[in-house]
């Protein structure tokens, strides 16, 4: 869905609720999307400028909202989001970020103060999510593989297919693939010397909301949890088997001590058998998600990080995805 069907159906659904019947709706769109958004959108007899997402949720909040601070600092009028979709469980995030937002499916949230004589708040919520459009070839299992060995060094978009297919674990008719549809996508630049990846940080939300629909549920192998309060009090203290690491929230922790974790997750290449060893763990269904590692490597990428904190659409979670960009991941902003 292209950014002015995505325009369209907004105004379509905001003309079909009770408060908006009577009221005339226009917009304008430029060709490119600048600075100041992608267009103006005029309703109520005010004036917004308008940024145009596919879906805004937890894994692009942190992209949505940089873009639109930059907008409102370039443009005297409020910023308005329009998507195809906004996820419920960031409502609350986009109301105390000061965001406007409305989707194709009819929900919204407008609010506008003038000085402190003016202000309009408006507000419907409940409608569920339009048909999602079928998921792209690059998003599927395998193409996220590709993808995801791509993002963790700027410099393996320059190694040749047979390089990036021993890393990722698929076929070198996948990468071939995979590479084309990105740069058909613009996300590559080949010139007659090198390939270069473009819009890294897109590239990366894609991934990371994508990894969370269609790989990560597969990877699940068992939950787990700890013996006894004791245990999961001291989970850095846990001897992990070989080829096992931790993720999400704990690698967050382990990084800076920021996030104390609520959620476990490890990453193992053994079986999970294995974490029983230890004496710390049981079968009982609990707080620790254990995953097949799907990577080459004894540490834990960042990005995969990143994916796994903004995914939860926990405000400290986020907090701590923020602070991943502007350290570990700062290459991506």
């Amino acid at each position: 869905m292209n950014e002015i069907q995505i325009i369209e159906q907004v105004i379509h659904a905001l003309k079909a609720q009770r408060v908006f019947l009577e009221e005339e709706i226009t917009y304008t769109n430029q060709e490119q999307a600048t600075s100041m958004g992608n267009g103006t959108i005029k309703m109520m007899e005010l004036e917004f400028q308008y940024l145009v997402e596919n879906e805004i949720n937890g894994t692009n909040l942190l992209r949505v909202e940089e873009k639109a601070k930059r907008c409102g600092a370039t443009s005297k009028m409020p910023v308005l989001l329009v998507a195809r979709y906004v996820q419920p469980t960031i409502y609350h995030a986009l109301y105390k970020m000061g965001l406007n937002f409305a989707d194709a499916a009819g929900n919204y949230h407008i609010e506008y103060v003038k000085g402190k004589k003016y202000r309009i708040q408006l507000s419907h919520s409940g409608e569920k999510a339009p048909l999602s459009n079928k998921q792209y070839p690059i998003f599927q299992e395998a193409g996220l593989k590709v993808i995801f060995y791509l993002l963790q060094d700027g410099k393996h978009i320059e190694q040749s297919f047979r390089t990036i297919k021993e890393h990722s674990g698929v076929s070198i008719g996948t990468v071939k693939n995979v590479i084309d549809e990105l740069e058909n996508r613009k996300f590559i630049l080949t010139t007659q010397r090198k390939r270069v990846l473009k819009e890294r940080r897109l590239l990366l939300d894609l991934w990371a909301d994508n990894y969370h629909r269609v790989l990560k549920p597969k990877l699940l192998l068992k939950r787990l949890d700890f013996r006894t309060p004791q245990h999961r009090e001291h989970w850095k203290e846990l001897v992990l088997p070989a080829s096992t690491l931790w993720g999400g929230e704990c690698a967050s922790n382990l990084l800076n001590g920021y996030l104390m974790p609520a959620c476990f997750e490890l990453y193992t290449e053994e079986p999970f058998s294995c974490l029983m060893k230890s004496g710390t763990m049981r079968t009982t269904e609990g707080d620790v998600y254990v995953y097949q590692k799907f990577w080459k490597g004894d540490t834990m990428p960042y990005p995969l990080i990143y994916a796994d904190l903004v995914a939860s659409g926990d405000s400290r979670c986020i907090e701590a995805a923020n602070k991943l960009l502007e350290n570990e991941l700062s290459d991506f902003k």
